[in-house]
């Protein structure tokens, strides 16, 4: 009867132990907060990720909260200026950037190996990367690339499709003179569009290093002269100095442009709104590719420098961006991963539809892509400041000499004062 009670006093310390034990856990259990932007569409992959990922790792919950894309800005402004900051965070390159200047984020080199981030393609570290540090990781991307209406280029009597600036003039004129269309509509005063053009030509406009720029010079001016003759012989619309590609794709979609700079995932929306001008559509890669700086979109993954759980969150967005999961995210989407070992799967080489064609030239301008367009901390100032010099530019408001004088000096008190 002894023994009998002893084992039953066992038997219940044990279970009380045992519950002990299995609180201590759940109290102890890691809660990573990750915000996405406007993901909803893809939850049966998101909650496929987090139950993979939470099933490897038991002691880490992630809670997963996605913002509609228009407020996500403000509201990860807002949670990084209080004291509860989600753990990691889907971002843009230019407000992660902002962001990283102001000692916001953590430097994710801090607490990481240098071989976390080899796998990556090399231009898009390069947007992660501040005063050599790493401050996000790449997600995945968008590769502009040319679209063109195969029946307008046809009446035209068009026989080669420019690949450069320098060939544009005579391409429109051909354009407007056979079909009374235009060549393109670009959207020359939207988002620093000729500091991208410039640095797509291998100009050289800002020297960090001895705190000089060279915008005021013939070689910009000639770009500049360029898109300036086009507007004036009416070759390009006059809404190109106004309007935002949002409007070049619609007239795209409505036949009154025989070429568009865009995204390859911007060709489901003409599948879907424009059928028959997705039928007459054909692709080229992005103009000025020749210099190997490719124009590229991409989100990326931020960790707040107050967050709690840095290394856990670290721990998640290196899972989420491995080349299984990118590969099978580029698969429901039409993105292309940031993964070059994702990237040379055999997927991105098929091209039996527009779409996939499409998919294959964004990939192979990522794979074979030398550069990027670099992007600063004040890059809304600097485009703001090159969009006006243009717009002053384009309408003949002022010389091009006097207007990029007036850029230069601004830009260096923007960029080193």
């Amino acid at each position: 009867m002894k023994t009998f009670i002893k084992l039953t006093l066992c038997l219940i310390f044990a279970t009380f132990l045992l519950s002990g034990c299995t609180k201590q856990m759940q109290e102890e259990k890691i809660t990573v907060e990750f915000w996405t932007l406007q993901l909803s569409d893809f939850t049966p992959y998101m909650n496929s990720m987090i139950d993979e990922y939470e099933k490897s790792h038991p002691n880490i919950k992630i809670k997963w909260i996605d913002v509609p894309f228009s407020e996500g800005e403000k509201r990860v402004l807002a949670s990084i200026m209080s004291n509860h900051v989600p753990d990691l965070v889907n971002l843009n390159p230019s407000f992660s950037s902002t962001l990283a200047s102001k000692g916001t984020l953590s430097d994710i080199s801090a607490y990481s190996d240098k071989q976390d981030f080899d796998d990556f393609l090399h231009p898009a570290m390069n947007l992660c990367t501040q005063n050599e540090k790493i401050y996000c990781i790449p997600w995945y991307i968008t590769s502009s690339i040319t679209l063109y209406n195969s029946d307008l280029t046809e009446k035209a009597g068009i026989k080669k499709l420019p690949q450069k600036d320098e060939e544009i003039y005579e391409f429109a004129k051909q354009i407007k003179n056979k079909t009374g269309k235009y060549a393109l509509m670009p959207t020359l005063s939207e988002d620093g569009y000729m500091f991208k053009n410039l640095i797509k030509h291998n100009i050289s406009i800002i020297d960090e290093k001895n705190k000089q720029i060279f915008l005021s010079t013939k070689e910009v001016q000639n770009i500049y002269k360029i898109w300036s003759e086009l507007y004036s012989s009416s070759f390009i619309p006059k809404e190109s100095i106004t309007q935002t590609h949002r409007e070049a794709l619609e007239k795209y979609m409505s036949g009154e442009l025989a070429m568009l700079q865009t995204g390859a995932n911007f060709l489901v929306m003409i599948k879907d709104n424009a059928p028959d001008i997705y039928k007459k559509t054909k692709l080229a890669p992005q103009l000025n590719l020749e210099n190997g700086v490719v124009d590229f979109s991409m989100m990326n993954l931020i960790i707040p420098e107050k967050s709690k759980h840095q290394k856990e969150a670290l721990e998640f967005a290196l899972f989420l961006t491995s080349e299984k999961n990118q590969l099978e995210f580029s698969k429901l989407a039409p993105v292309l991963p940031s993964s070059k070992k994702a990237l040379d799967n055999n997927f991105f080489d098929s091209d039996a539809t527009l779409i996939e064609q499409g998919r294959k030239i964004s990939a192979y301008q990522m794979k074979t892509g030398k550069k990027n367009i670099p992007l600063y901390p004040q890059q809304k100032e600097i485009n703001t400041t090159m969009d006006y010099a243009t717009q002053k530019i384009i309408l003949k408001k002022e010389t091009p000499q006097k207007a990029l004088d007036e850029a230069e000096e601004k830009l260096k008190n923007i960029l080193f004062k």
